[in-house]
């Protein structure tokens, strides 16, 4: 079973084999879900990713979101179904 050492700063290096196993790259982003008291870590959708997944829900005209617009968008998201998963 692989493992890693947490440093004093929380930081510690995924192992190699998960992260084939997981498909990660450098400057990849990572999601971890806390359920029943487990962590599941998986990669983080790309941005555009996230915009084919939220377009048909954008109903503006002009110019599509900007990164910053749809990161907040998404971060709000999250923390609504954190919450909701906390009470």
């Amino acid at each position: 079973m692989p493992e890693s050492t947490l440093t004093s700063k929380g930081q510690t290096t995924i192992p190699r084999d998960i992260r084939r196993l997981l498909g990660l790259k450098k400057n990849d982003r990572i999601l971890y879900e806390v359920e029943d008291g487990k962590v599941a870590i998986k990669p983080a959708p790309s941005l555009q990713e996230l915009y084919a997944i939220f377009k048909s829900r954008i109903r503006r005209k002009g110019p599509p979101p900007t990164k910053a617009q749809m990161r907040a968008a998404v971060e709000h998201d999250i923390v609504r179904r954190w919450k909701k998963k906390a009470v």
